[in-house]
């Protein structure tokens, strides 16, 4: 078996175990593969400011957050791809003709911002608020920019939400969900985990064939179709888990299945 060059992994139920910590058992064989030579890669929904602390737990050759929208590679500025802002207010536009009871928030990559209507995640600490906005046009004019839009309904569960949202909104941007609660995340057209790993690893000269990619949620899909090597975490969403995606399975996450992969890789 030959190494791989890039390790891509998810965080949140595929890094994480259940009480969201990285156990010792994953950071040692991330860390034993950073000194095999082997890329490690975040590629995660979550902002950077809570993503920081679990990046520093191992070399990493980049840092993507939001989908894919923000890019961190050590020693240069982030590489951002945003939402212009007609196309936000378009969006929200029909979004809420499709999605009940909606509400909007908007994550630049630094700042979190959302209007009136948004339910806040009772996870989320009330410091992270950049601002609240009356209303979705006072929103998209103070975050800036929409490195990704948020939208949250308290009465439609959340595959149902992406159904309709990816409908409405059709070729304008991509939409997905990497949670349970009825909370969809939009990004720009063509730009979502896999695209972004693409364009980093086109920069390293390291081809797809080369990759191995760990996720569990449908905004995993496009980084572990992408990656010659794509593991589905067993404890995952069962959509990834269907046969005829032809994805690798992992253990489970709060069975280091991550480092369980990455242990026979190396040995390999």
């Amino acid at each position: 078996m030959v190494l791989p060059r890039v390790i891509a992994t998810d965080l949140d139920g595929t890094l994480l175990g259940r009480s969201g910590e990285v156990s010792e058992r994953n950071r040692r064989a991330l860390n034993d593969a950073v000194d095999a030579g082997i890329r490690v890669v975040i590629v995660t929904a979550r902002p950077p400011r809570n993503t920081t602390a679990i990046a520093e737990l191992f070399e990493c050759a980049a840092v993507v957050c939001g989908n894919g929208a923000h890019a961190q590679v050590p020693g240069r500025d982030p590489l951002v791809r945003a939402i212009d802002r007609d196309t936000s207010a378009t969006l929200v536009d029909k979004l809420r003709g499709a999605l009940p009871g909606v509400g909007f928030a908007v994550e630049t990559g630094v700042d979190f911002y959302h209007d009136a209507d948004y339910t806040l995640e009772p996870w989320m600490p009330r410091d992270w608020v950049t601002g609240v906005l009356e209303d979705t046009d006072a929103l998209l004019a103070a975050a800036n920019p929409v490195t990704k839009l948020l939208a949250r309904s308290t009465s439609m569960p959340v595959h149902l939400m992406l159904d309709a949202a990816t409908e409405s909104v059709g070729p304008l941007a991509e939409v997905t969900y990497s949670g349970s609660s009825g909370l969809v995340e939009v990004s720009a057209t063509g730009v979502n985990k896999g695209s972004t790993l693409a364009l980093l690893c086109e920069e390293w000269g390291v081809s797809r064939e080369e990759v191995v990619a760990f996720g569990d949620m449908p905004n995993d899909r496009s980084s572990l179709t992408w990656a010659g090597a794509g593991y589905a975490m067993r404890s995952g969403h069962p959509d990834l888990l269907d046969p005829e995606l032809g994805l690798l399975v992992a253990p489970p996450n709060h069975e280091d299945g991550v480092g369980r992969v990455v242990e026979r890789l190396l040995q390999g």
